[in-house]
């Protein structure tokens, strides 16, 4: 390999550590258990909406158990959970329902820090909304 594309290698992996951090947690997401709200029917040329989210923690420690729903409106074709480490596309239980649950298990030390998570809603268009969310892995 080059030394150049080493350099640009080098240089994307030390600017994908520096994902701002949101530093205040949306007002449609909470913790805790249970379906945080209902679905609301919408179109398909409609524009997605996240109507809630709910995580079983947002500071992860390992190893644990990572659980969460998301409810949307009933036009949602996928969610997917991002950060500039990991990509989680979550499985639709019900129309405008979307739930995970993840078994966090050790991790590389690179992992472990605080993130920005994004929330990502898409429509069968490819239309997406996002809400973006403090998240640690400790």
């Amino acid at each position: 390999m080059s030394r150049t594309l080493c350099g640009t290698l080098f240089a994307l992996a030390l600017l994908s550590a520096c994902a701002p951090i949101p530093s205040h947690m949306p007002t449609n997401v909470s913790i805790g258990r249970g379906l945080p709200a209902s679905p609301a029917p919408a179109g398909n040329a409609e524009a997605p909406r996240i109507l809630a989210v709910r995580f079983n923690t947002l500071s992860v420690a390992r190893p644990a158990t990572w659980s969460g729903t998301v409810v949307t409106t009933t036009n949602v074709a996928s969610v997917e959970l991002r950060t500039n480490q990991f990509s989680l596309n979550l499985p639709r239980t019900a129309y405008g329902v979307f739930r995970f649950r993840v078994h966090v298990y050790d991790l590389p030390a690179e992992f472990l820090r605080r993130y920005s998570l994004r929330v990502i809603a898409r429509n069968p268009a490819g239309d997406a909304v996002e809400e973006d969310v403090p998240f640690t892995i400790r």
